[in-house]
């Protein structure tokens, strides 16, 4: 099936963002560094590193900020020493060689002169406050009371210096004193709007308990600096986890122009696509993310569930069985793929796969009730009816007080083909009766409808096949005047005539009652509705 293609670069396009939304900075990686996210950083930062604007001893000193938060130290002391070649008077990398430096207490006396080298160039370079916090946080992450100087010394130098607060928040965070950290955080984006770490780290800090305030922090971080790639992220990142999709769906589309965007982010974007119903949208930039990554599984997910929800049921079942058969994969599959998943094999008439995939559905999670429901249709299919209705009792079981009128009708129908396919007499009719069971609740709940007296008619039909006893006969009675009401000249009220001559007929024929009055009676009313129907030609015999 060949599909209408929709450019990814027509749909940012369409979006109308400003070329300011398009900047590419290795600033963006600081930002992630500062906000406490350093594998994003080194990302950009080495992206970015040899981009014409980039100052590359600060690239450097934050990559090796990175790189020491990551536990890489090694790494970290080369983009140091890089940063330093780079610019000798640059102060800041020789914080981090003190930082470093700090790490054994037999070298700490030359950690100290590191770090007096950097206070001594902050001052011809105008970085006093910056250089001071830098080393305070060097020896408050090393756990040395040290730090308590360097940050009284940056806050005597510049008293609303926002990083200082920062700082001061993230100390009191490690403490668990959330409140005093938000209130640093908040003095810190009130001193320098331009502190982005201050309002995500106050964002972050306020969204597991006030996820619509925190969300309108990032709001307003973005509104002050629209061409940010973490606050475009963090933002469409809160949108998304409040479950405010369409939201979600046009931060992330702004997220996505921007070329410091992370390319792990394109799955987000596809499965926010995907519940925002853009199923083509989201195929499309599955399609040109897949080449770079064919294994991961949330683009291989989505390219199943958006091939599905268009109807392409053999590409959804090609993924289907690439991804879910990758044993990579195991441990991450879930009740709803496998739902998907059979969902196309049986819309591609392959009913014991159906049934494979329904099964392992339950098994990945037993709990959920709509899953029953499924896999008793899949059983249906399978022409596994017994199968079925325990699978359709089980979910019936577990809605309880929820189970719905046409619930036990399905269920009732269910046990009605289990019965026609049973060969032993026995078997038939106890399944005919747990039919009749079923739809007698139907007739309670909605005696309205003709449909419960109507299947109950055809389950008492197959307790007596040979119409020895009239089992059905109140029933087909009951449906007739139903739908005589109604004016009904369909196929379920021929249906009720046929059975009521037949049964006439044969206890007229047993009395040997002249010329069938009543047999006739009811034929000819099928005769009044269809003069062809094949009954005429048992009528011409009954004389």
């Amino acid at each position: 099936m060949r599909r209408r293609i929709v450019l990814f670069a027509a749909l940012l396009f369409a979006a109308g963002f400003s070329t300011a939304a398009l900047a590419e900075s290795y600033t963006d990686g600081i930002d992630y560094y500062k906000s406490g996210q350093p594998e994003r950083a080194k990302i950009i930062l080495n992206k970015t590193l040899n981009d014409p604007t980039t100052y590359k001893a600060e690239a450097y000193y934050y990559l090796g900020e990175s790189e020491f938060a990551l536990g890489n130290k090694e790494a970290a002391k080369g983009y140091y020493d890089q940063g330093i070649a780079s610019d000798a008077n640059y102060p800041f990398n020789y914080i981090g060689l003190g930082k470093l430096l700090l790490q054994n207490t037999e070298t700490h006396k030359e950690a100290s002169s590191k770090f007096k080298q950097a206070v001594k160039l902050a001052k011809k370079a105008n970085s006093v406050a910056g250089v001071n916090t830098d080393i305070a946080r060097a020896y408050f992450e090393a756990g040395m009371p040290d730090y308590k100087k360097y940050l009284n010394d940056a806050l005597k130098f510049d008293d609303r210096y926002a990083p200082a607060y920062v700082l001061q928040g993230d100390i009191f965070a490690k403490e668990n004193n959330s409140g005093e950290a938000a209130g640093m955080y908040e003095m810190a984006h009130s001193f320098d709007s331009g502190c982005i770490e201050a309002y995500v780290k106050y964002a972050l800090l306020h969204y597991p308990i006030n996820p619509r305030f925190a969300t309108s922090k990032l709001e307003e971080l973005l509104s002050g600096h629209p061409s940010s790639a973490i606050a475009q992220r963090e933002l469409a990142e809160a949108y998304f986890n409040a479950g405010r999709f369409n939201d979600a769906v046009s931060a992330y589309a702004r997220y996505m122009a921007n070329p410091n965007h992370f390319a792990s982010d394109r799955s987000r974007y596809a499965a926010l696509l995907y519940f925002d119903k853009k199923y083509e949208e989201s195929l499309t930039l599955i399609e040109q993310a897949l080449p770079e990554e064919p294994d991961n599984l949330i683009l291989n997910r989505f390219a199943m569930y958006d091939n599905f929800a268009l109807e392409n049921f053999e590409q959804a079942a090609d993924f289907g069985k690439a991804f879910m058969n990758n044993p990579a994969n195991a441990k991450f599959l879930t009740s709803q793929d496998y739902m998907v998943y059979g969902g196309a094999l049986k819309e591609l008439d392959r009913p014991e796969e159906y049934v494979a995939a329904l099964e392992a559905a339950v098994k990945a999670d037993p709990s959920k009730p709509e899953i029953y429901k499924e896999l008793s249709d899949a059983y249906g299919t399978a022409g596994q009816m017994l199968k079925s209705a325990d699978a359709m009792s089980k979910y019936m079981e577990m809605i309880e007080d929820e189970v719905l009128t046409a619930d036990f009708y399905s269920l009732g129908k269910i046990y009605y083909q289990a019965a026609h396919a049973a060969e032993a007499p026995e078997e038939k009719i106890s399944l005919f009766q747990k039919a009749d069971s079923l739809f007698a609740i139907v007739t309670e709940r909605a005696p309205e409808n003709y449909l419960g007296y109507f299947w109950r008619a055809r389950a008492n039909t197959g307790m007596d096949p040979e119409t020895e006893t009239g089992l059905a006969k109140p029933y087909y009675e009951k449906v007739i005047t139903m739908l005589e009401a109604e004016g009904s000249t369909g196929s379920s009220i021929i249906e009720a005539y046929r059975y009521m001559g037949y049964y006439h007929y044969l206890k007229e024929y047993a009395e040997n009652v002249q010329g069938y009055p009543e047999t006739k009676k009811w034929w000819n009313k099928i005769l009044a509705i269809n003069p062809e129907d094949s009954i005429k030609d048992a009528m011409s015999q009954l004389e």
